[in-house]
């Protein structure tokens, strides 16, 4: 029990606050390794600062209630935030840390915020909430303001329209133009609030300044890159326009740029954006797709644009262009780069480059087979401190400690069971865990822990895994679980009324001309393929009409009104066409849905999204290109396996795929990119993350 000086009404308000926060928090998660100590970290740590404020006597009385009104407010928000968000558990012990500094702060007129600013939006939010009655409120909520507005730099023009004079536009105006410089030049001559145009115009910030120098220049989009060192007059734009006459040199001029740049200058930092956005966009348009458009060449043709390109300059493309490659585009610019460190160590590259990008240079290495040859090719005793720099320290930041625990998942699709990286891999794992455990870090516990169960799922594959246990086993699809109550298999493929929709449906169709397997209904909207088996598959399918009047979407909304009138549940959903078309496949998911097969490019993206509306549903996709030369023999083998009346195991049925796309090596190259419901690794993290604590 607490005791101090503060009247009983404001003593009873704390004390039922605080059991009601210990009672959300013990619902937060069933991990007790987690839960157990961070209630009893903040049951003793909450006490301690009520103790604290009853007992100082430099306070008056009203002062304590204010104080510890401050403080149930603060518990409140945490819990009301946990309500809504699962992973606000995780700002629990950051929050207290910076509230223990915050109200002495306050009460002794000393700023609070250099206290605020380590800590994301939410706990922000929650403190400035918790000290309402303080004078710094109003400041403490415009610092909240800034981090939510800040994390989403493409609405920040949108936000201050409606609120030109906000406290910090000045600095929000240099984040949305270092994020977007071509979107603030559009601004700077339509933007619709004159006010904030001028402000754009009047900042002091000389890079801001070299940007509003930029409009209505036609050599904006090549300079914009180079705008820290434009505004430091280390380069000219005459300079820049002569080397963009050759590819070549202009990519290295943007490599070099980047590899020059001050990192000790904060206000030219953030600046740096463009100049990356830049060498992706340039690796992309003057390599990746050239060297993907020519994957039937022979490689002196295929390669010959990064002839006589340096380390660092593959470096870069590999590194940006990671998820436009095909996968033997990644292979042969892979060999290229090696080529450059024949007996010599390859981590030398890192060194070259200050390790820039490398998280995802490990993580590319590892999805395309190739991280155990390039640690081989480099000292086993640097491979440790290496793997730390890759896995260690994931959650330093809350806003992406998630992601990075995704991509290291990621890495462990490339490794294999009998070596020594993986016992290191192992090793590395399990030393963050305790350390997170140790110091308290919950987010970090939580995030390795996961990892260490896809580690072993990934490594040894067995049907024991917790993840199994956890999530269901993905390694199969039941076939029971696809069926209805009618004993039907029900089906809906969308397609989309351009020419490729066009083209795909007919070769479609073709896949189910034997009347004596199928039988095909038609009508204006869509069509159905039932077939004639005791226990039935059933296809439903819309007509690609014409896209222009959105016909197309019109033929969907009649085929799932037909399905809904007739209490028909799709457990399978198909989506054939671009990725531009698949958030709206996407606004088709329902419960009933159990496999989704994705069959636009890049679909591995839109799994995070998918696993939101539907947690527990199954996927197939690509990670980079979709072609109906791979979808349509996916689908009939799905369909094979489920008329043969067996579950699909997903290891043989991509086995068996493996099998026939193997005579053609370019339809081979095409399927390798698509991932099995049992190969997506980091949406298992996302999932026993967001969705399984």
């Amino acid at each position: 029990m607490v005791s101090g000086q503060a009247g009983a009404p404001i003593n009873n308000f704390f004390k039922t606050e605080q059991d009601s926060f210990l009672r959300q928090l013990k619902t937060m998660s069933k991990d007790t390794v987690i839960i157990s100590p961070l209630a009893r970290y903040f049951e003793a740590d909450v006490n301690g600062i009520y103790n604290s404020i009853s007992s100082d006597n430099s306070l008056s009385l009203a002062d304590k209630e204010k104080a510890v009104r401050s403080l149930v407010y603060f518990m409140k928000e945490l819990r009301t935030n946990m309500v809504k968000e699962r992973s606000a558990m995780y700002d629990v012990t950051d929050a207290l840390t910076a509230y223990k500094k915050v109200l002495p702060a306050l009460i002794k007129k000393q700023p609070v915020a250099p206290i605020l600013s380590p800590l994301p939006a939410r706990p922000t939010q929650a403190l400035a909430t918790a000290f309402s009655q303080y004078d710094d409120y109003p400041l403490m909520d415009d610092i909240a303001v800034f981090k939510r507005v800040s994390s989403t730099p493409q609405f920040i023009l949108d936000f201050l329209n409606t609120k030109p004079s906000f406290r910090f536009a000045d600095s929000l105006i240099l984040i949305a133009a270092a994020y977007d410089p071509a979107k603030m030049l559009a601004y700077l001559d339509n933007g619709k609030n004159i006010a904030l145009r001028q402000r754009i115009r009047g900042s002091s910030n000389k890079y801001l300044q070299q940007i509003v120098l930029l409009s209505g220049d036609k050599n904006a989009p090549e300079l914009l890159p180079f705008v820290i060192q434009l505004a430091d007059n280390s380069i000219t734009p005459e300079e820049i326009v002569e080397k963009r006459t050759q590819v070549n040199q202009y990519f290295q001029l943007l490599v070099n740029t980047l590899l020059g740049s001050p990192t000790e200058n904060k206000s030219a930092s953030v600046f740096l954006k463009p100049l990356r956005d830049g060498i992706k966009e340039k690796a992309i348009a003057f390599y990746a797709n050239h060297i993907n458009d020519l994957h039937e060449s022979p490689d002196a043709i295929r390669f010959a644009s990064v002839k006589g390109l340096r380390p660092e300059d593959l470096y870069y493309i590999i590194t940006s262009c990671g998820d436009e490659l095909y996968t033997s585009s990644y292979l042969g610019l892979y060999k290229r780069l090696m080529e450059n460190f024949q007996g010599q160590r390859a981590d030398s590259l890192f060194y070259m480059v200050g390790f820039d990008n490398f998280p995802n240079f490990m993580q590319l290495a590892a999805n395309y087979n190739v991280l155990i040859d390039f640690l081989n090719n480099m000292p086993h005793s640097e491979v440790p401190g290496l793997l730390k720099r890759f896995m260690g320290g994931i959650e330093a930041d809350a806003n992406t400690g998630l992601e990075k625990a995704m991509n290291v998942a990621d890495f462990f699709g490339g490794l294999n069971a009998s070596t020594d990286i993986t016992a290191l891999v192992d090793q590395e794992l399990r030393a963050n865990y305790n350390r997170c455990k140790t110091s308290r870090e919950y987010l970090g516990v939580r995030l390795y822990g996961i990892l260490l169960q896809v580690f072993d799922l990934a490594i040894n594959r067995s049907s024991n895994n917790k993840i199994w246990n956890t999530l269901g086993n993905y390694e199969v699809l039941k076939r029971d679980a696809l069926t209805g109550k009618n004993g039907e298999i029900n089906q809906v493929v969308l397609f989309y009324g351009d020419d490729d929709g066009m083209m795909s449906f007919n070769n479609f169709l073709k896949s189910y001309t034997d009347t004596k397997k199928w039988q095909l209904t038609k009508n204006d909207n869509w069509v159905s393929i039932r077939s004639l088996t005791d226990q039935p598959l059933v296809i439903y399918a819309n007509r690609p009409l014409d896209a222009k009047d959105e016909l197309d979407i019109m033929a969907q909304d009649d085929l799932f009104s037909y399905l809904k009138q007739n209490s028909i549940e799709p457990t399978v959903l198909t989506h054939r066409g671009h990725s531009y078309h698949l958030d709206k496949t996407l606004k088709r998911l329902t419960p009933s849905v159990k496999l989704a097969i994705l069959g636009s490019c890049g679909s591995y993206n839109k799994s995070i999204s998918i696993a939101s509306i539907n947690p527990d549903v199954q996927i197939i996709g690509s990670k980079k290109t979709g072609t109906k030369t791979v979808n349509d023999p996916i689908i009939d083998m799905i369909n094979e396996t489920l008329l043969n009346k067996q579950d699909l195991v997903w290891s043989n049925v991509w086995q068996s795929l493996q099998d026939r796309f193997s005579k053609d090596p370019k339809a081979l190259a095409l399927f390798n990119e698509y991932f099995s419901p049992s190969g997506n690794l980091s949406l298992f993290v996302l999932k026993l993350f967001m969705f399984h604590n």
